[in-house]
């Protein structure tokens, strides 16, 4: 039997990347959805659920996010994806690869998904692909 503070604590290391690879994880603990408690744990820990457009990042920043789907977190970031100079579009790319190499789930700037602005970083704009 879980115990709910076994149980936060492991949503919380999730959620922080603590002790565990962040992906894409299931959110059923013996049949029972624990979306909900996910997403306190989430606004806990600074994250707010946004559409990708409303996120505050400019061109070599990104911001950790999870994308909610179906009793299912996906870890990603939202980033500015550069084609070519001039041409950039501001996107959540999930750290899960398809066999060409990219991103598993990739959301455009309609999509909403809960970003933690304070875990704000640097990037490569050349390199996303290189988390």
């Amino acid at each position: 039997m879980h115990s709910p503070n076994d149980l936060t604590q492991a949503l919380l290391n999730l959620i922080r990347g603590s002790g565990v690879r962040r992906g894409s994880h299931q959110l059923l603990l013996d049949e029972t959805d624990v979306t909900p408690l996910f997403i306190e744990l989430l606004l806990e820990e600074k994250f707010e659920l946004a559409r990708i457009e409303e996120i505050a990042i400019e061109p070599g920043e990104r911001v950790p996010a999870f994308y909610l789907e179906k009793g299912t977190a996906h870890f990603g970031w939202v980033f500015w994806e550069a084609f070519f100079p001039g041409r950039m579009r501001k996107i959540f790319g999930s750290v899960h690869r398809n066999e060409k190499g990219d991103w598993t789930i990739m959301l455009g700037r309609k999509q909403q998904v809960y970003a933690n602005l304070i875990l704000k970083e640097a990037m490569d704009l050349d390199h996303p692909s290189e988390f």
